[in-house]
């Protein structure tokens, strides 16, 4: 018996659907035919083991029955690592256990990446399957893409190194978070957890120096002298013109008054040089989810983990677009052949005048096979399952077009360029003017990156005389960077290498590394807005009180977004070969160990980061947040102030939880410790 074991119920009810055999439905199966069954998992349905299993029985427990967070046990590196069975998986995994005692060939039906890989194999292994495997590769779930790739299993083993990065990212977290978060929490007089993570932690510091280049960022005023001669010119700066600063800015009022005044009494300009030539400009390449979401956030402010959710929708629900978690935006050369039947099929959905004008002969630069990764661009696959949602259906409208775009032909404008010599300064004028819609028609011309329609520049040659109409100086001011949005900070995690100054670090980062992975960014925000180090206002994303006393306490070496960056190349090194999953770890240790050296030297003191919906440790709406008390006299850690259901006040722990009544002649002291209460 064939079984195919899916990452999650709608994976495996998509392979179900299209293998031959009458179907037939069980308890957390499919059987499709005699000898083909389709199971699935949730998720990953085993995980790593907690800190305190690998730590000796004799640590001592809080008052809630936990082992007290120590350096004696730090860093807790396990001899073996061990897995366990999530409690809400236990009846689907004792039927992938039943099912694998009947089976002779299992396929893997992970999602086509690393984690995918991993979610399934470490199944097999917690299982003790020693059997045969295979492996399917679902780029897309609609029939066709399904059929072919049921019709291409490949060997399971084959796809061992990408397991094995999986294995060591997990690793890789787990040493780095639960070790330094412990390290440096113990470390803290405050009363908050110092959550540190191999990724959460420079993201944050990413945000936190955006947010305050913006608040130490000091306005300049400038100014920019023009002429109309018929079109309106803006002068060339000097570097050594009187009123130009050191960054190249005409910051001096009279100096821009004089030039204006010089210009006006020349009263004509000659044309130094005129240039007008038509240009072409291909449609854009396709998404990758980064580029999908950065697109999402600034068209429709959806959040990174809102446009991922919609792009597997139309993955897994609506069979509609490929595979969403890829970080490339090309197309195999190979599968051009299959544009016409994606183009009839986007035909019926709706969009037959868009695709009347495109032309499936037409090759692109999308299609470039020698840079196509694991994973090719998100595109649709010309089919439909079901309605979707109006957010999907926005989120789909905008990867269609971006596919019809690419067999448009070019966008053609003209590029015209004048300067004129006036009161022997330079003044320049350019326009864009477009000649051909090419594949701009399909956004119905709407240029977001273009301001207004240009002005219009006649013909012109060198040497001619133009008379002067009118000056003008233009009052300008330098403006702060604009603060992170999801789709922005997504875009930053990608390309880390724009943030680096080192600029040998810089090349080498350029293009190749970058803050996480396309699968886990959207996450990664989340994770820091539920713990509240990043807020949301509006579209923007800015860092809390909590997140930047977080960044400035700890090493520079855990918020560099360098390092990080370099961990994610090594993890891509363990996918291709070229680094053993025992190297990587080994490497992991060797840094975690020298970390929690360096925390039991500091001292730092951070509060609770307050998280959105009042949960512990915030305010929530209309809540007021518990004072600070006196220092516990155990772990040296400030106490809260709470109240009571009697209305009287008591003193909480934060750290060891132990509780405390007031002082019978001072309540602003500890009275008599209460026992077990927290």
């Amino acid at each position: 018996m064939k079984l195919y074991i899916a990452e999650k119920p709608s994976l495996g009810k998509g392979i179900a659907e299209y293998l031959p055999g009458t179907k037939s439905k069980g308890s957390g199966y499919i059987q499709c035919g005699s000898d083909t069954m389709v199971t699935w998992c949730f998720g990953h349905i085993f995980e790593q083991e907690d800190p305190d299993f690998y730590t000796p029985d004799t640590v001592p427990v809080n008052p809630k029955g936990k082992k007290k967070w120590r350096f004696e046990e730090l860093p807790i590196f396990p001899e073996q690592w061990q897995r366990r069975a999530k409690e809400d998986a236990k009846k689907q995994i004792k039927v992938i256990r039943d099912l694998l005692k009947k089976a002779t060939v299992v396929v893997n039906a992970g999602d086509p990446d690393r984690e995918g890989q991993l979610l399934v194999d470490e199944v097999l292994e917690e299982l003790g399957w020693k059997g045969k495997t295979e492996r399917i590769w679902l780029a897309a779930l609609d029939e066709q893409s399904v059929k072919k790739a049921l019709g291409n299993l490949k060997d399971n083993h084959d796809y061992r190194n990408l397991r094995d990065s999986a294995e060591a990212r997990s690793r890789a977290d787990w040493l780095m978070g639960m070790n330094l978060t412990r390290a440096f929490t113990v470390r803290n007089s405050g009363s908050g957890t110092v959550s540190v993570g191999r990724v959460q932690t420079p993201t944050l510091a990413l945000v936190v120096a955006r947010d305050e280049k913006i608040e130490k960022f000091q306005p300049k005023d400038y100014f920019v002298p023009r002429i109309h001669a018929g079109f309106w010119a803006a002068w060339e700066l000097r570097e050594n013109a009187p009123g130009v600063d050191g960054e190249g800015y005409l910051t001096d009022r009279k100096a821009a008054d004089a030039l204006m005044a010089k210009a006006q009494s020349e009263g004509k300009a000659t044309v130094k040089d005129y240039s007008s030539t038509e240009k072409s400009q291909q449609a854009p390449l396709g998404f990758s989810l980064a580029e999908l979401q950065k697109v999402c956030s600034a068209r429709l402010g959806m959040s990174a983990q809102q446009v991922l959710d919609a792009a597997q929708a139309l993955y897994e629900e609506h069979k509609a677009t490929t595979y969403p978690r890829t970080d490339c935006r090309y197309l195999p050369e190979e599968q051009h052949g299959e544009a016409g039947r994606v183009l009839a099929g986007l035909a019926k959905l709706g969009h037959a005048d868009l695709v009347k004008g495109a032309d499936a002969k037409r090759k692109s630069a999308i299609w470039n096979t020698g840079k196509v990764t694991a994973h090719h661009a998100i595109i649709p696959t010309g089919a439909m399952q079901g309605s979707m949602s109006p957010v999907i259906a926005k989120v789909y409208e905008i990867i269609v077009r971006s596919y019809l775009a690419q067999f448009y032909s070019p966008y053609v404008y003209r590029a015209t360029k004048v300067v004129l010599a006036c009161a022997a300064e330079d003044w320049k004028a350019t326009a864009n003017v477009p000649v051909s819609a090419g594949w701009k028609a399909v956004y119905g011309m709407i240029d977001e990156e273009e301001d207004d329609a240009p002005q219009p520049i006649p013909t012109l040659q060198k040497g001619q005389s133009l008379p002067v109409q009118a000056v003008d100086v233009q009052a300008k001011q330098t403006k702060p960077p604009s603060r992170f949005t999801d789709g922005s900070l997504i875009e930053a995690m990608s390309n880390i290498h724009k943030f680096i100054e080192d600029e040998e670090a810089k090349k080498k980062l350029k293009e190749t590394s970058g803050l996480g992975t396309e699968a886990t960014r959207a996450n990664t925000i989340e994770t820091l807005l539920t713990r509240g180090f990043l807020e949301r206002k509006g579209k923007q994303i800015i860092s809390s009180q909590a997140g930047r006393a977080l960044v400035h306490a700890l090493p520079t070496e855990l918020t560099d977004p360098v390092l990080t960056a370099r961990w994610e190349d090594a993890l891509a090194g363990v996918a291709e070969g070229r680094v053993s999953l025992a190297d990587f770890e080994a490497l992991q240790r060797k840094f975690v160990a020298r970390m929690v050296e360096t925390a039991k030297s500091m001292n730092l003191s951070i509060g609770e980061a307050q998280k959105p919906g009042g949960g512990q440790g915030s305010p929530g709406k209309g809540r007021v947040p518990p004072k600070a008390g006196p220092m516990c006299p155990s772990c040296k850690k400030a106490t809260v102030a709470l109240k009571m259901k009697s209305g009287g006040v008591f003193y909480k722990c934060e750290g060891c939880q132990s509780c405390w009544g007031t002082d019978k002649q001072d309540a602003k002291k500890l009275g008599q410790k209460w026992g077990q209460k927290s």
